[in-house]
């Protein structure tokens, strides 16, 4: 397949879509060898131009907005290589893996650095990917600046693998912040984003999430989910309760709408977001790992700092898994109201 024939193909557009979501809006295009646009937005000039060779000739390019991260242009020309070399029953292991590690690349730098400073709280993640390239992302800032006395947690997770999935998740990622910046709550907030990805974006990948905001001061919980895992909260007791709120997948339907929820963190207390890698895990025999063990785990945790808190999770699903290769990424978020 040379490149003119995936214009017919409408994954190439889809992905030249979310690529340039992820890229804030830049144009990014595929030309032929001659510079004839074949698809995607027109690219001001002096932007970015990567040949897509085969065979060592270059047979097009990708083309994009000098504003275009290295990154985003550079996972495009991948898999634009790759999906050309895949047709022609050529594709390496080397090409495969350079898509994963751009994939990976992309999909950690959503990752927070660092955590907030944030008087009287401490936060813990984990993120352990599975072999291929998912979607999964953890966040956690202050609404509305640094002194701010409402905190943001979120965790989600795409419905697929690969390219598509990291770079949908790029570009949910900047449109919750924004939405979370600007809307009277997370129920709110999910349903902007929500009515974006559905009517604008139309993507064949979902996105799962929960988007908690927290007053720092109070410890009370505003919740929003959409179709995503409730989180857990473990009370100095040894009580695990949960926080739940109802909601449907984000980018399936338009007109979706979202229930908030509410509930306390007092001191002492810490709360878990978690994905359905933690959960779904499986062992040797095929079990899963499952919501009761989680549950049972963390109520022998009560009182635990919140880093504590993460590692026994990672290493108890470690355990469980006794070698068993992960075929989702685990991901989990913990948030500790200190005494």
């Amino acid at each position: 397949m040379e490149i003119d024939a995936l214009i017919a193909d409408p994954a190439l557009g889809s992905l030249l879509d979310l690529a340039s979501a992820a890229a804030g809006g830049a144009a990014i295009a595929v030309t032929d060898a001659d510079g004839q646009l074949l698809a995607g937005g027109s690219p001001a000039a002096g932007g970015q131009s990567l040949p897509v060779c085969v065979d060592d000739k270059a047979i097009g390019h990708v083309v994009c907005d000098a504003s275009t991260p290295p990154a985003v242009a550079g996972l495009v020309h991948a898999a634009l290589e790759l999906a050309i070399a895949g047709s022609r029953d050529d594709v390496t292991q080397a090409r495969a893996a350079q898509e994963l590690a751009i994939g990976r690349q992309i999909q950690r730098s959503l990752l927070p650095r660092s955590f907030p400073e944030v008087p009287g709280w401490r936060f813990a993640a984990e993120y352990e990917p599975a072999r291929e390239v998912g979607g999964d992302l953890y966040d956690v800032y202050r609404l509305g600046g640094d002194s701010a006395d409402v905190v943001v947690l979120l965790i989600a997770d795409v419905t697929g693998k690969g390219v598509p999935a990291a770079l949908l998740m790029a570009d949910t990622k900047a449109l919750l912040r924004a939405a979370a910046d600007h809307a009277p709550g997370p129920a709110d907030a999910l349903a902007r984003v929500n009515r974006i990805l559905a009517l604008e974006r139309r993507s064949s990948l979902f996105v799962t999430a929960a988007l908690a905001e927290v007053d720092v001061w109070t410890g009370g919980v505003r919740l929003a989910s959409a179709g995503h895992e409730s989180p857990l909260v473990v009370r100095t007791d040894g009580r695990v309760e949960t926080i739940s709120a109802s909601g449907f997948i984000l980018g399936a339907v338009g007109d979706a709408g979202y229930e908030e929820g509410s509930g306390p963190i007092g001191p002492g207390e810490a709360v878990l977001l978690y994905t359905d890698g933690v959960t779904e895990a499986r062992n040797p025999q095929g079990a899963f790992y499952g919501e009761t063990r989680l549950r049972a785990l963390l109520g022998g945790l009560a009182g635990s700092a919140a880093d504590d808190v993460r590692r026994a999770v990672v290493e108890d699903v470690g355990e469980f898994r006794a070698g068993t290769d992960a075929h989702d990424d685990l991901t989990i978020l913990v948030a500790e109201r200190e005494d």
